[in-house]
C-alpha cells in the first residue's frame, strides 16, 4: 500500500508530517490497519476539513496553530518523545491525542483502523440531564434522537443511568430483541460501528432509523462502564449517527457518564421554571460545566408557577437558556403506550428538540482535557 498524495478532499486519513522517517514508519502502520493514507505536501483547509483523521509532526503542528485553522475532531501529534513545548503545541493545534512511537504503535494503529470505519460526515454527542428529579430530560433525548433520525439520518440513543428504568420503554422497544448494556462487554477494547448498530433494538423513523442501548431492567448493567460508553461513543460517531446521551444527575467523577462529558459537543440541562428545580439545576449546571468540555445550555420548561421568566432561571442556574418549552399534551399517556416516537410528529418537545440539534450541528469539538 503506497501513500497517496493528497490536494484536495479526502476521504483518508491525512499524513502531514515533515519528518521523513516518522512519515516513513506512519505509512507502515497504516498497511498494517489495511487501510489507505494521504500524504500532504501542503495541507489545505479543505483537506484539514474532510479528512476523518488527520496525523501531525511537532513542526506541522505548529504551522497549522500559527495559521489559525479552525478545531476539529480526529487530530493527533506524533513525536518520538514529550516534552513541554509537544504538549504546549498539541494544545495549540487542539489535537486529541499525542502518540510516542514506536510506543504507542498499537494506538495508533487502533486510530487507522476507526478511521476506515468513518462515513462522510463524523457522528456528533449531545449529553442531556435533568435539573432535577421527573424535569423531563430523558423525554427531550427521546425527542432529539427521533427527530434526528426522521430527516434521514441515523440516531443512537444512549441510556447512562442504571436507575432510570430503561429508554427502551420510552422508545417503544422493550419488547424488542437486542444488546442491552447487560449483553454489552468490551473493557477497553473498540466496538465495530456497523455490528453495535445491528445488535442493538432499532426503529424506523421517518426516512431515517433510530437505534436504542438501553440499560436493563432486571439485572445489573455490567457493561455500562466507564470503558463500555466511552467504545460505544465512538461506535457512534463512526457510524455518523447523532448519539444522545441520557444521563442521571449530579453524576460524579468515575460513574459511567464521565466520557460523555469529556466528549461530548453540547451539555443539555432540562429545568422546570420552578424556584425549587432552578436551586436544584445550580448545583447540576456547576458540576457539568466543571466537568465538560463543551457549552451548557438549559432548555427551560413551563409555565412557571410563579411567573419565572427564562432570564430569572438562566441567572438562577448559572447558564444561557437554549430555548422554552411548553408541557406537550398526552405525554405521560404516549409513553405509557410506547409509542412516543409516533406522537413527536409535531408540538413542543419536538421543536424543542429541533433547537437543541441546530445547537448541536453548529457547536465547536469539545476542548481537550
Amino acid at each position: 500500500m503506497a501513500a497517496r498524495s493528497s490536494e484536495s478532499e479526502t476521504a483518508h486519513p491525512l499524513l502531514a508530517v515533515q519528518d521523513a522517517d516518522l512519515a516513513e514508519e506512519i505509512t507502515r502502520l497504516a498497511a498494517a490497519s489495511g487501510g489507505e493514507i494521504e500524504r500532504a505536501p501542503r495541507l489545505l483547509p479543505t483537506s484539514w476539513r474532510t479528512a476523518p483523521l488527520v496525523l501531525l509532526d511537532e513542526s506541522t503542528a505548529t504551522a497549522c496553530a500559527a495559521r489559525g485553522l479552525p478545531r476539529r475532531r480526529g487530530v493527533a501529534l506524533l513525536c518520538r518523545r514529550t516534552d513541554e513545548r509537544v504538549w504546549r503545541t498539541a494544545f495549540d493545534v487542539g489535537a486529541e491525542r499525542v502518540l510516542t512511537l514506536p510506543a504507542d504503535e498499537r494506538r495508533l494503529i487502533e486510530l487507522l483502523a476507526d478511521a476506515a470505519d468513518a462515513p462522510e460526515g463524523e457522528g456528533r454527542v449531545l449529553a442531556v440531564l435533568g435539573g432535577c428529579g421527573g424535569a423531563g430530560a430523558s423525554a427531550l433525548a427521546t425527542a432529539a434522537s427521533a427527530v434526528a433520525a426522521r430527516g434521514g439520518g441515523r440516531s443512537l440513543l444512549v441510556d447512562c443511568d442504571p436507575l432510570g428504568g430503561g429508554l427502551d420503554l420510552v422508545a417503544g422497544l422493550e419488547r424488542e430483541e437486542g444488546l442491552r448494556w447487560s449483553g454489552l462487554s468490551v473493557g477497553a477494547g473498540r466496538l465495530g460501528a456497523g455490528a453495535l448498530r445491528q445488535a442493538l433494538p432499532r426503529k424506523r423513523v421517518g426516512s431515517g432509523e433510530m437505534a436504542v442501548l438501553a440499560c436493563d431492567r432486571d439485572r445489573a448493567a455490567s457493561g455500562l462502564t466507564p470503558e463500555g460508553v466511552r467504545a460505544v461513543l465512538g461506535a457512534g460517531r463512526r457510524s455518523g449517527a447523532t448519539v444522545v446521551c441520557d444521563l442521571p444527575r449530579c453524576p460524579v467523577p468515575g460513574d459511567p457518564d464521565e466520557p460523555v462529558l469529556g466528549d461530548a459537543e453540547l451539555a443539555v440541562v432540562v429545568v422546570p421554571a420552578e424556584v425549587r428545580a432552578c436551586a436544584a439545576a445550580a448545583r447540576v449546571v456547576a458540576t457539568v460545566t466543571e466537568r465538560a468540555g463543551c457549552p451548557v445550555r438549559l432548555v427551560v420548561r413551563g409555565p412557571s408557577p410563579g411567573g419565572l421568566r427564562p432570564r430569572d432561571v438562566a441567572r438562577a442556574a448559572g447558564a444561557p437558556v437554549l430555548t422554552t418549552m411548553r408541557p406537550q399534551p398526552r405525554l405521560a399517556a404516549a409513553v405509557d403506550r410506547g409509542d412516543l416516537v409516533a406522537a413527536l410528529r409535531r408540538g413542543p418537545l419536538t421543536t424543542a428538540a429541533g433547537a437543541v440539534l441546530a445547537e448541536l450541528a453548529a457547536a465547536e469539538p469539545p476542548v481537550p482535557r
